[in-house]
């Protein structure tokens, strides 16, 4: 059973925080879009989704639906300024914003099953977001899958522009970058990579605020790794060229198995190694939050 879900959530402080938001409107409330993949019946735990940069949650649905078999309650956000949710394009005011919104998705994914489990599922910046959300989040969630956390951010800033235009208008939070990923090397096949470009809600847009709230979130994951108090699966594909596997590695520790995956590329469930992948998170997460 698929579903779409648009929660109504408060706008941001420049910081992150929660904003006043006392209605619909550019200053108040905005919309952010979940699909929500489920059998019939009571799930044995909720999955929440988080996508990469520029990346939205609908581009996972074949992985929720290899989950949704054994009992799972998966969510696949769009996270803020991506997909169908609104906000500027490619932006984040701050961590406390991703917090909130991820609190919002999960508290709605157990409304009618309130004492399941959870668990959350990162991709790239997804993945960064996820390790520092546990961070800060000690005990909200049972267990987490990261793949190919992005532990060294390296997006191209915005550029002034030249000209009068440029004179005029200063470069500042909001200001535009690129992501620069290309889709070869997201995935090395050709119908993923076509997907890819043809996809009108995958873009290649981060401000620079949402740069410097990565630099941040990795500087904190790369030192503070070891606080993490649930257990994490972290998946890297040996040959991901946009985040670097030994950064993964180099995490490992009691709380933290980290597993190479041969040839495989960064988007490791829309690579050739799909099906194999998607089987190692399924036993895992069974052992992790089986009773």
């Amino acid at each position: 059973m698929r579903s779409i879900t648009n929660l109504e959530l408060r706008e941001s402080n420049p910081d992150g925080t929660e904003g006043a938001g006392l209605s619909h409107t550019a200053g108040g409330m905005f919309l952010l879009r979940v699909v929500e993949v489920a059998e019939e019946g009571e799930p044995r735990g909720g999955v929440t989704v988080v996508h990469d940069a520029g990346d939205h949650g609908g581009r996972y649905e074949r992985f929720a639906a290899a989950l949704a078999p054994d009992g799972w309650a998966v969510s696949l956000p769009d996270l803020r300024g991506h997909g169908a949710t609104e906000g500027d394009r490619g932006h984040c005011a701050g961590f406390p914003e991703i917090v909130r919104d991820l609190d919002s998705v999960q508290d709605h994914l157990t409304i009618f099953a309130p004492s399941i489990p959870l668990a959350l599922v990162g991709q790239g910046l997804g993945g960064l977001w996820v390790l520092q959300y546990l961070l800060q989040n000690p005990g909200r969630v049972r267990a987490a899958v990261v793949l190919a956390p992005l532990l060294h951010p390296r997006f191209e800033p915005p550029r002034k522009k030249g000209g009068l235009s440029g004179l005029f208008k200063k470069i500042g939070p909001m200001s535009p970058g690129r992501i620069a990923y290309a889709p070869e090397q997201r995935t090395s096949l050709s119908d993923e990579q076509s997907a890819l470009s043809a996809d009108e809600h995958v873009h290649d847009v981060i401000t620079l605020r949402a740069g410097e709230v990565a630099r941040e979130a990795a500087e904190s994951v790369r030192s503070r790794a070891g606080e993490i108090d649930v257990p994490v699966l972290i998946l890297h594909g040996s040959s991901d060229s946009l985040a670097d596997p030994a950064a993964s590695q180099a995490l490992e520790c009691d709380s933290i198995e980290v597993r190479l995956v041969e040839n495989g590329g960064h988007d490791l469930l829309h690579d050739h190694c799909a099906d194999e992948v998607t089987e190692q998170i399924r036993t895992w997460l069974s052992a992790k939050l089986t009773p």
